[in-house]
């Protein structure tokens, strides 16, 4: 039995929680309440309570000042707090002292009460060492723990995909064997450094051991590799149960407290649960597969399972990547502007279906290939195609890829499509054009660059539509646009900072622009260091 104690400075509030218990046939004990944080720490003492229950806001000795006195004194118990919608700030701070979670007051429940209390007790079990539920470490156990900790890291570094156990030494047998018959959870983390508070060092690699040891407190093992710059990886055994925890509950669980605990925003890939070496090693190997999917933006975000992997082909790429070749019969400049639209579709084509990377860099760079030719018919004119192929091979996003594809249009048609065209227009339209280069960023009405150009408005607007094909508006958010995902791409700007530089200082409009011009919101660009 667990002793329990409630704290809260609201007769009324430690009335309710002490109902919403259920204390008969659980193994939990009533062991009083107090109405401070001082009455408390005498109550903890006096009946040796094994969890607190406590508020986050009290007029002596608040919930935070609680939490640290009891973990000061060495308590060995946890501590649930109890919160309100706009106290979150205060929880992040109970977390890091020691608690053990949250629930808000206002929706508590019994059912998810219990279940919260039966988390806690089973991290208690683990404290106290259930010999039956966890294996008995001596030093014999530790250095085979060790072996295996090097086994796996050469794994998960390297090189194979299948392992054969058969060409095992007979100690690499026996350090395999200790996984069998266990429950083995793999999980793959991603984090941008860009997410980082700028007045504070994360050590990540310690971060998802703090946060594993509370959610694997009867663990066999539990290793964190660092395998790449921004990517660790997390395995943990536990005893075999016939109700395991599913890995998809584990992952949501470590988005949350990261960003409760330390304000981060991580991506999470996990595996099915494996209670062989084997099967162990195949999830660890399928978790990499998995990965190739977050060069697209939408995979870049929350958590997802390593039976979602890249394909090469479906139905519906195979028809975006007819009208891409398609759309290379087309002449001069409006056959390269097709040719970057379908380019676009393409790309957020294969994001949606998972299509491997170097598939659409493949296609697109036949597509290049394309396009040399028809620049060559069209033009006396010679283009170095190799080069943005090279660029496109080694895009490592569908933001990049997009935005490389943008300024090799610009390129081209400024040298010989929309370059000659430009030429052929009104003086006062190029004019207008450049005008609206220079001062995208202010407040420009139809009426500035009819004055800057000594054009009437009417007549700028039908000329301006007649000779471009767009409006002023269209142009001018265009331009607007392009310079966003610049600014974004760079990643030294927050969204709402690139709307007020390119001159749309309302959010929600910033947004539907740039999703009408790119396809997705512009949080997810992904950023990259600046070249």
């Amino acid at each position: 039995m667990y002793k329990v104690i409630i704290v809260d400075d609201e007769m009324i509030v430690r009335h309710a929680v002490k109902t919403i218990i259920k204390w008969e046939d659980s193994r939990f004990e009533y062991a009083g309440s107090a109405a401070s944080g001082v009455s408390a720490i005498e109550l903890v003492r006096r009946t040796n309570a094994d969890i607190v229950i406590t508020d986050i806001k009290m007029a002596e000795m608040d919930g935070l000042k609680l939490i640290k006195n009891l973990m000061a004194g060495g308590f060995k118990g946890e501590v649930l707090v109890l919160s309100n919608y706009n106290d979150f700030d205060l929880v992040r701070e109970a977390l890091k002292f020691g608690a053990h979670d949250y629930m808000l007051k206002l929706t508590l429940k019994t059912e998810t009460f219990m279940q919260t209390l039966e988390e806690i007790a089973v991290k208690l079990d683990g404290k106290k060492g259930d010999v039956k539920a966890r294996l008995v470490i001596n030093e014999q156990v530790n250095g085979e723990i060790e072996r295996l900790y090097d086994l796996l890291e050469q794994i998960e570094q390297g090189v194979t995909e299948h392992v054969n156990l058969s060409l095992f030494n007979q100690e690499e047998q026996r350090t395999a064997a200790i996984v069998d018959g266990s429950c083995c959870y793999t999980f793959s983390f991603y984090m941008q450094e860009g997410d980082l508070p700028t007045n504070q060092t994360i050590d990540f690699h310690e971060t998802l051991e703090k946060l594993a040891e509370g959610l694997f407190p009867k663990k066999l093992f539990l290793f964190v590799f660092h395998t790449h710059s921004n990517r660790y990886s997390l395995i943990a055994a536990t005893p075999f149960v016939p109700n395991i925890v599913d890995p998809e509950e584990i992952a949501q669980r470590m988005l949350k407290l990261s960003e409760m605990y330390y304000g981060l925003t991580i991506n999470v890939i996990y595996g099915q649960v494996a209670t062989s070496f084997e099967s162990l090693t195949q999830q660890m190997n399928r978790n990499k597969k998995a990965e190739e999917l977050r060069f697209y933006a939408a995979y870049k975000e929350g958590y997802h399972s390593n039976q979602e992997v890249a394909v090469d082909t479906d139905e519906g790429f195979r028809a975006a990547e007819t009208k891409l070749k398609e759309s290379l019969r087309g002449f001069g400049g409006g056959a390269i502007e097709l040719w970057v639209e379908s380019a676009f579709v393409l790309i957020e084509i294969a994001a949606k279906h998972g299509i491997h990377s170097k598939s659409l860099k493949r296609i697109l760079a036949g597509g290049i290939w394309g396009l040399s030719n028809v620049i060559a018919l069209q033009n006396d004119t010679t283009w170095n195609e190799k080069c943005w192929i090279e660029k496109i091979e080694e895009a490592d996003s569908d933001s990049s890829l997009k935005l490389l594809i943008k300024e090799m249009s610009d390129e081209i048609l400024g040298s010989i499509g929309k370059g000659s065209h430009t030429a052929a227009l009104r003086e006062e339209i190029r004019r207008a054009m450049a005008y609206l280069e220079k001062h995208y960023a202010d407040r420009v009405s139809i009426s500035d660059v009819a004055a800057y150009v000594a054009l009437s408005e009417p007549y700028l607007c039908q000329l301006f539509k007649a000779e471009t094909g767009s409006s002023i508006l269209t142009r001018l958010n265009e331009i607007r646009m392009n310079k966003a995902y610049e600014m974004l791409l760079s990643g030294k700007y927050l969204v709402k900072q690139v709307a007020i530089e390119v001159g749309i200082p309302d959010p929600f409009y910033f947004n539907r622009l740039f999703r009408k011009r790119f396809g997705h919101a512009p949080k997810n660009i992904i950023r990259v260091a600046p070249r």
